[in-house]
């Protein structure tokens, strides 16, 4: 990808992401690649990076619901909410994720990844502007497209701009040439200016850590980022385990005169799919016949348990409760102990949500605002309903139970838990029940 001192520098902007800021990017991204850059031909990785984003994706979205009363913009939400579970986990693993909606044949949306993109300028902790690279390759030439969104609260404008650069290497921006050049980027326009604007038209949902690789990049960071050096131990241990378990494979040694020979290779004839097993030995000079077994003790349990004591500091750093990525069962905890973990888990879930919900809450903003633009008419701000649930920290089976037994024993409405399990009003949940209760139903605790 193109240096990002490079990009800036093509607006005369400084550039707001330092060395160490960009290495960390393309470490967290190698990483969810599986790039890992101490993988060697016994090394393999364990693909942990991506199994840690995947699963704070799991967390944040199980229970979502994204909804709005504005039935026009309703479609392009539901296509963002199906777009989020395939995308948010690339997000999670950079640090964070740019939502660019634009308009079409309709309302559209661009996710791009934190190491994607290039913010240039931020006001009161709020990115204003931001530059998204594309690159191409057309006729053994390269082409880069910067896509520049800047907004001016003062003026209330977002203007966005297109600027084409053509180079004979990858890597690099070269010479700025005509859009048309390419065809696919043909009919866009130079510059575009959007007057009474309030707010970007452009979302960035970022991870809620601070950031301790450069403090003063206003950059989330990844889900892992603290725990990359525990990643590499546990990869490097796996290769041990597979190599303790490849050497203590069984093993017989025995003299020639106890194999058949090929007639044609002179070679012992072995049992097949066992050759590594045998190893033919010349006959000693005593005629005494060798015939010894090689299995040594296997040492599994103590690697093993290296491997679920790193899994579980993993688990701490990326903020995944114990059994995530280790095993449990081999491991006496207190309910205490559990119910700290799970709590980690719920609080750091629960801070991405909120992140999101800001990030799709703009978003909405500019789906309005590009729809009332092309549409020519202005309408009252929409406002979104974002819910995610409770099922982090709560076993929602559990729950139920606990509530019909309170129904059950008459101190708890049975609307109360009909809307509370479909997620309704209450007078929509009266309607659900039935007109008359039988004796021993479902919300029936027994004769009294």
């Amino acid at each position: 990808m193109i240096q990002a001192n490079e990009i800036a520098a093509a607006f005369g902007l400084p550039c707001l992401l330092s060395g160490d800021m960009q290495t960390a990017l393309q470490l967290w991204e190698d990483l969810y690649q599986n790039r890992a850059n101490w993988q060697k031909e016994r090394v393999k990785p364990l693909r942990l990076p991506a199994m840690i984003a995947r699963e704070l994706k799991r967390l944040t979205l199980t229970e979502f619901v994204l909804d709005t009363k504005d039935t026009e913009l309703q479609l392009p939400l539901q296509h963002t909410k199906q777009m989020l579970r395939q995308k948010l986990d690339y997000g999670i693993a950079s640090g964070g994720l740019l939502l660019k909606p634009y308009y079409h044949n309709g309302l559209q949306i661009d996710f791009v990844a934190q190491n994607q993109y290039l913010p240039v300028r931020y006001t009161n902790d709020a990115c204003t502007a931001v530059i998204c690279p594309e690159e191409l390759v057309l006729e053994k030439r390269c082409y880069t497209r910067l896509e520049f969104h800047q907004f001016d609260e003062r003026a209330r404008t977002h203007t966005i701009q297109q600027r084409c650069f053509r180079s004979p290497t990858p890597g690099t921006l070269g010479l700025e040439c005509d859009l048309t050049e390419v065809p696919q980027w043909a009919n866009l326009l130079p510059q575009k200016t959007y007057y009474d604007v309030s707010q970007p038209l452009f979302a960035m949902f970022q991870m809620p850590e601070a950031n301790n690789i450069d403090p003063t990049s206003p950059l989330g960071v990844s889900a892992y980022a603290d725990a990359v050096d525990l990643i590499h131990d546990a990869d490097v241990h796996w290769e041990r385990i597979l190599w303790e378990l490849e050497s203590s494979e069984r093993a017989i040694d025995a003299s020639e005169d106890l194999f058949r020979f090929h007639p044609g290779t002179n070679q012992p004839i072995l049992p097949k799919g066992r050759e590594r097993m045998y190893h033919c030995l010349e006959k000693t000079g005593t005629g005494n016949t060798i015939f010894n077994t090689f299995s040594p003790e296997i040492r599994d349990t103590s690697y093993f348990n290296a491997l679920n004591q790193i899994l579980r500091r993993i688990e701490s750093a990326a903020g995944l409760s114990y059994g995530t990525l280790s095993e449990v069962s081999d491991v006496e905890k207190t309910a205490e102990e559990i119910k700290s973990s799970k709590q980690r888990s719920f609080v750091r879930v629960s801070d991405i949500q909120g992140n999101l919900q800001a990030a799709l809450e703009q978003l909405l903003y500019g789906f309005q605002y590009y729809r009332d633009y092309y549409a020519n008419r202005h309408t009252k701000p929409a406002e979104v309903s974002c819910t995610f649930g409770d099922g982090v920290l709560e076993d929602t089976d559990k729950e139920f139970q606990r509530r019909l037994q309170m129904v059950q024993a008459r101190v708890l409405k049975p609307e109360l838990l009909l809307s509370w399990y479909f997620g309704c009003e209450e007078a929509e949940a009266l309607q659900m029940l039935p007109e008359q209760q039988d004796a021993g139903g479902l919300f029936d605790g027994g004769a009294f």
